[in-house]
């Protein structure tokens, strides 16, 4: 039987994170090429190199140029998806936004939706409110601009899967379209325990979703009340010094951190494996995630996770099995507390929380039910093509 050939959409690999996770997996488990508009192989994950990646061009720089970076980067991506056109495919998978765009021209396409573009729905008043007039005039004007292309374009994708339920009520909202949920698996075989040190981690992209500012408040009330001072908290993450909000809230943060709050920027991944490997148990605080892979990695090295209420989340922890959901900063702190007083209770939440993720997220069930949806739609496409 002929093995299916499939290419892989991708607009971002320059950092590494859930997404670009999902991508390399598939790319490697098909031998599938991967088209992106941004690439940085020293910043996403070494496999890529030995991946075949093509770095698209745009001809529509001049046209660019008075926008920000990062608005230059999303409409240049936009773009380059839109005008693309691939040949001798019998699927292709688009990942994150924009590249479902690179349906204009091609079919079959799986979208496999990590969410609908949170700052043109979900996220579009609190990004308003981060910006001057002037720049809230053009956000206005590129958001509409995107949504009749995003409307237009999606409708024809063949079948979207959602990386979560979360991703799935918002597609169905803002997009109109119907998905099948299906979560990413983890190599939790990567992750394991050492022990269970006096630190709390909190290892995420710095940005100002990730609401870091919630786990320093609730560390700050839990480190009021606990009589043990040797207590801290460890935030670890990835910081984009090219885009101004991003380090402008790196220093707010920072500015809230004491001695007993230390941020980590950009560390390897053998470090971070062995913080979660010795941490006493993870918080997770960000805005209404679409998934979130910090839970399964928590979950994968034994340690149990409180995190916020929201999204992804309750998709993973079940409370009081494996973690906490919780509603407040007090909420994570009084639970902090809990903990703290009951070793005995993070051990067992960390193994059946290590049981949950072995059970349930392994990469052997993602990709055959990915495999078996794709050659549908390829078997569909071919006979439709040829009546």
């Amino acid at each position: 039987m002929r093995k299916m050939k499939l290419a892989v959409c991708h607009s971002f690999l320059d950092t590494r994170g859930g997404t670009q996770k999902v991508v390399l997996k598939i790319a490697q488990h098909f031998d599938a090429k991967v088209y992106c508009s941004i690439y940085d192989a020293e910043k996403t994950y070494p496999e890529f190199k030995e991946l075949e990646v093509e770095v698209l061009k745009t001809r529509f720089y001049p046209i660019l140029r008075p926008f920000s970076k990062r608005v230059m980067s999303a409409i240049k991506g936009g773009l380059e998806f839109y005008f693309l056109k691939l040949k001798d495919y019998d699927v292709i998978n688009a990942q994150g936004t924009p590249s479902e765009w690179v349906r204009n021209r091609n079919s079959p396409v799986v979208w496999y939706s990590h969410s609908p573009n949170r700052e043109a729905f979900d996220l579009y008043e609190f990004r308003m409110k981060q910006r001057k007039l002037l720049q809230k005039a053009l956000f206005w004007s590129l958001i509409q601009h995107y949504k009749l292309i995003e409307n237009s374009l999606v409708p024809r994708i063949e079948y979207v899967f959602a990386n979560s339920l979360n991703t799935q009520g918002r597609l169905k909202k803002y997009l109109r379209v119907n998905s099948e949920v299906l979560h990413p698996g983890i190599d939790y075989e990567r992750f394991h325990c050492e022990d269970y040190k006096k630190y709390f981690l909190y290892p995420s992209r710095i940005t100002p979703e990730k609401r870091f500012e919630f786990a320093i408040e609730a560390f700050k009330r839990f480190k009021f009340k606990s009589r043990d001072k040797e207590w801290k908290l460890v935030i670890v993450g990835a910081l984009d010094e090219a885009r101004l909000e991003h380090v402008n809230y790196y220093k707010r943060i920072s500015d809230m951190c004491g001695d007993d709050v230390e941020i980590k920027l950009n560390v390897s991944n053998d470090e971070l494996l062995n913080l979660y490997a010795n941490c006493y148990s993870v918080l997770y605080s960000p805005i209404d995630e679409d998934f979130g892979i910090i839970p399964l990695e928590a979950l994968s090295s034994y340690k149990p996770c409180i995190a916020v209420n929201e999204g992804g989340p309750k998709e993973v922890l079940i409370d009081g099995v494996n973690g906490f959901l919780v509603g407040s900063s007090q909420e994570m702190a009084w639970k902090m507390s809990y903990l703290e007083g009951h070793p005995d209770v993070v051990e067992k939440m960390g193994k059946d929380g290590r049981k949950h993720v072995e059970e349930n997220f392994s990469w052997d069930r993602f990709l055959s039910r990915f495999k078996e949806v794709c050659e549908k739609v390829s078997k569909r496409s071919s006979s439709g093509s040829g009546s």
